[in-house]
């Protein structure tokens, strides 16, 4: 029992010594809720970063602080109108007995339902491929005189890319030399394989040859490459990895694999669709989905997706999932799922290249009733969404910065220091009314005029900053 804030002190204390960290803290009300706030912040723990924050109560100002308090709200203004109803119900129909009587008609169980709103102070935990937890960028911090060490070594490094032809890569492309070219490392190629695993073979084996002290590779396919990436071991080049991890590779061969916390990235989609669809009184939902389930990172994202719609929506339904591994092939399965299900209302797609065969095959149907939600940010996802398009939400990567959490990965590999060996960069969610917001944060310039025309000339978006202005 809890009453001052002294207790609560001496409970977070007894907390942070344990010898396993909890992730998590459930808060029981609000005399407990704020002086756990203040010890956050007087103690540098950082939510949810360090330690995720959920209340079991909702209050006025929880959606005001920083973070803002992800919160189950039981609904006590439904309840006391329930309480009484029943009242005013007995009354009325027993005006000679006394309210409180033995003799009243017997008691009815009501369960009255309650409302989990998940806002800032709460993440999902990422995982690695191997299961371990994802740690955060801030670990790979150097000392000024760590900085001065690797310039003096003029270190060279090579880049193997699945595929450069997206804003997203480019973006990773744009942190990573910003870091590299601070720290003096030469970048001495660097190579597109097009998604093409046989291609990205031989890539490696002329990297290979060029002896660069670190490589830096996005593995196209986890089989198909195993053995090119063992011989770049072998050279005694050092490896740092983008999301996926060859097969029998091990995390003691590899510096440090760095990827977007998968786990927030899917839960973002989830709850975003699932509170979109409560709003919009909708309940029929369509999976569309990567197929290699041996892919930790979409694994995870897609998993974590269906998750939170299956435990956080009970009164939206899955009416069928599809699995796709190129995606060439989702116009026409999303045009024989629809076809098969023409009552389904919204799609989860699992990142923005599929998304827009979604967009183009419901095109053609004459189906764009049907809401959209995916992951990353690009232009043409961002513009349908600022038109008003099948777009409704998206979580986005941080490229940029995950180019610079690999880049410092790859430094302090080069200086020998111990590293994690998976970074996990948080995701952001987006939406119209931030849509111009996010696109500075994540292209660092401002958006194009054409999108802000777009939202101006958009009755949905009007609309909407209609109902944020009055609401505050």
């Amino acid at each position: 029992n809890l009453v001052c804030k002294d207790d609560v002190f001496e409970a977070m204390e007894n907390i942070s010594a344990s010898a396993a960290l909890p992730t998590a803290v459930i808060v029981a009300n609000g005399a407990v809720l704020l002086p756990i706030l203040e010890y956050c912040n007087g103690h540098n723990i950082i939510i949810p970063k360090d330690l995720s924050i959920v209340s079991l109560n909702d209050f006025f100002w929880t959606h005001l602080s920083f973070p803002s308090i992800t919160c189950i709200d039981k609904m006590p203004g439904k309840v006391a109108e329930k309480a009484f109803r029943l009242i005013k119900k007995r009354i009325e129909e027993n005006p000679e007995k006394k309210l409180y009587s033995n003799s009243l008609q017997k008691r009815e169980k009501i369960v009255m339902p309650i409302q989990l709103n998940v806002r800032e102070s709460t993440c999902g935990i990422g995982r690695g491929p191997f299961g371990e937890k994802a740690e955060n960028a801030e670990s790979l911090t150097l000392s000024a005189a760590e900085y001065e060490l690797v310039r003096e070594k003029k270190y060279t490094a090579a880049v193997s890319f699945h595929y450069t032809g997206k804003a997203w890569m480019q973006l990773l492309e744009k942190g990573l030399k910003k870091i590299f070219d601070d720290l003096k490392i030469s970048v001495i190629a660097s190579t597109d394989a097009h998604f093409d695993a046989s291609l990205q073979c031989k890539q490696l084996e002329s990297l290979r040859f060029l002896n660069p002290d670190i490589l830096i590779a996005f593995p196209v396919d986890k089989v198909e490459t195993a053995a090119a990436f063992r011989e770049v071991i072998k050279n005694g080049t050092k490896l740092v990895l983008i999301t996926n991890i060859p097969e029998g590779i091990t995390a003691k061969d590899y510096v440090s694999c760095v990827s977007t916390n998968e786990r927030s990235h899917g839960r973002n989609m989830g709850q975003g669709l699932g509170e979109y669809m409560i709003k919009n009184n909708l309940s029929k939902v369509g999976l569309i989905r990567h197929g290699d389930r041996t892919f930790y990172a979409t694994q995870q994202r897609d998993d974590a997706a269906e998750q939170v719609l299956v435990e956080e929506f009970s009164d939206i339904s899955i009416c069928g999932i599809v699995d796709f591994l190129s995606e060439k092939e989702v116009f026409s399965k999303t045009f024989d799922f629809v076809k098969h299900h023409p009552d389904v209302e919204a799609l989860y797609v699992s990142w923005d290249g599929p998304a827009m065969e979604v967009l183009k095959a419901l095109t053609e149907m004459n189906r764009t009733d049907i809401a959209v939600v995916t992951g990353d940010l690009d232009y043409p996802v961002a513009m349908n969404m600022a038109k008003g398009g099948m777009i409704k939400m998206l979580s986005a990567q941080c490229p940029y910065e995950q180019g610079e959490a690999i880049a410092l990965a790859a430094a302090n590999g080069l200086l020998g220091k111990k590293t994690p060996s998976f970074i996990g960069i948080e995701p952001i969610c987006v939406m119209p009314e931030n849509l111009l917001k996010s696109w500075k944060t994540i292209f660092k310039e401002e958006a194009p005029d054409a999108m802000k025309r777009a939202l101006k000339q958009n009755p949905d978006f009007l609309k909407l900053k209609r109902e944020m202005a009055d609401k505050f």
